[in-house]
């Protein structure tokens, strides 16, 4: 697992033996969420969440698009694509 962001109270996770599609882990106090990096239009898609308030899950989706190309890069790092 490799932390890649810390922003405004969340982590950004991702794990080195997991599986496609390319997805972060996002962490804010006892929640989680995961969030694919490219959805059906492009843009970051929620896959599923648990613990987090749906405002703070707002804040994670808005997180990973304005990191997106770094977080897909940082995904392809990872597992050697």
């Amino acid at each position: 697992m490799a932390t890649v962001l810390r922003i405004d109270g969340y982590i950004v996770r991702i794990w080195s033996n997991d599986h496609l599609p390319c997805h972060v882990h996002i962490f804010k106090d006892n929640g989680e969420c995961v969030i694919n990096l490219v959805g059906e239009n492009g843009n970051p898609e929620l896959r599923e969440f648990y613990g987090m308030k749906r405002k703070e899950v707002a804040k994670a989706i808005r997180i990973v698009y304005e990191h997106q190309k770094q977080l897909i890069a940082e995904w392809n790092q990872i597992h050697g694509e």
